[in-house]
């Protein structure tokens, strides 16, 4: 298996892929290849939002993985991949190379399984807690970014409870505080397997595409409440 092929479908121009859980972890070994990777959760006011030209909308197009995380979102999908597999057409596929040096570990999965029900709704807390999961098998690293720093201390002290060969190789608060150089260096310095963004970043998700090209990583993800949520507070 040279590539992962992940189905998706095109809605209104934006395109929002269908990953099985499967395909998920596999992807936190594929995207270990000395590139930045963008994973962007949306939901239907995000997908109006696209519609609009601007720095959002290239965002999404831009990104490496989109996925819903609404039930509205995902129903819509839903018809429009049931229909277009009505008319005889193939879903659109995306296809991931998979870095020569990681192609041993995804025997680890096994013979790649069908894509999950087209109505899937992929929850920010479920998608990072596979790929957690996949990074702790190899020792890989995550860097914090978002939330207030008891926060962030708190969802430290989890995830290292939770994940206890999972290596974090840095945090931040998401205000800065004045220190967004020294932080975009300590990236650059760790070259973490994956960047979580939370709160209070000013750019939020824009952060990721504006900075990215700095710093040399792997998987970049954000969600707002994601520090808290980790900490054991809001919403999951």
């Amino acid at each position: 298996m040279d590539t992962i092929e992940i189905k998706g479908v095109d809605l209104g121009g934006l395109r929002l892929d269908l990953p099985s859980e499967q395909q998920l972890a596999a992807l936190a070994l594929a995207w270990d290849d000395d590139a930045n990777h963008q994973l962007c959760f949306v939901d239907t006011p995000g997908f109006f939002a696209a519609k609009r030209p601007g720095e959002y909308s290239s965002m999404l197009r831009s990104a490496d993985l989109v996925l819903s995380k609404s039930a509205a979102l995902s129903a819509r999908a839903a018809k429009a991949a049931s229909d277009c597999i009505a008319s005889g057409r193939s879903l659109p596929l995306r296809s991931v190379k998979i870095a020569v040096r990681r192609r041993e570990f995804l025997s680890f999965f096994g013979t790649p399984k069908e894509n999950q029900a087209l109505n899937t709704v992929y929850r920010p807390v479920a998608v990072l807690s596979n790929l957690l999961s996949t990074l702790e098998e190899r020792s890989g690293s995550v860097f914090l970014i978002g939330g207030r720093q008891a926060y962030l201390a708190k969802a430290e002290s989890n995830l290292r409870a939770t994940f206890p060969a999972l290596r974090i190789v840095g945090r931040s608060p998401g205000d800065f505080g004045g220190r967004e150089d020294q932080v975009l260096r300590a990236l650059q310095k760790a070259s973490p397997d994956l960047v979580l963004l939370g709160s209070m970043v000013r750019e939020k998700e824009l952060w990721i595409p504006r900075t990215m090209r700095s710093t040399k990583s792997g998987i970049f993800l954000q969600e707002s409440s994601i520090i808290e949520t980790l900490a054991g507070i809001g919403r999951k």
